[in-house]
């Protein structure tokens, strides 16, 4: 099931749309930037922040049907 509301830092996050998994950390930059996560099994949008925070997915399971 996915996971709703704002991801927090190192935990994991299911993508929304197709259901894989990802681990979760984030990185911070000197000044404001945007940022899109994509999830890179189905293409959909995951995340779309502009921050100094950047979240950082890292595939960590597909799912079965992908």
């Amino acid at each position: 099931m996915p996971l709703t509301g704002e991801v927090t830092p190192g935990e994991t996050f299911y993508c929304p749309h197709c259901g894989a998994l990802y681990a979760v950390t984030h990185s911070r930059l000197p000044v404001r930037d945007s940022d899109i996560a994509k999830c890179v099994v189905c293409g959909v949008i995951m995340d779309e922040r502009k921050s100094t925070t950047v979240m950082i997915y890292k595939l960590v399971h597909r799912p079965e049907d992908a």
